[in-house]
């Protein structure tokens, strides 16, 4: 998966995790969104920009010993 994937790819989690939040739905299929988030930030190749990854939003002092 490519940087771009991976944004795109939060970007649907973000939105589904707004979504349901504003229907105040069961915390499981939230945490999962977030779980999903952090998995695709493990893999990210990160490219940093104004402090945080351009693909995955990972703040750069999160991101010491960590690929990228």
């Amino acid at each position: 998966m490519n940087g771009q994937q991976i944004r795109e790819q939060i970007d649907r989690n973000d939105a589904k995790i707004q979504k349901l939040l504003n229907r105040f739905v069961l915390t499981n299929e939230i945490n999962e969104l977030l779980q999903d988030n952090e998995d695709l930030r493990q893999i990210c190749k990160h490219e940093f920009e104004d402090g945080f990854c351009k693909y995955c939003d990972m703040p750069i002092q999160f991101s010491e010993g960590k690929n990228g």
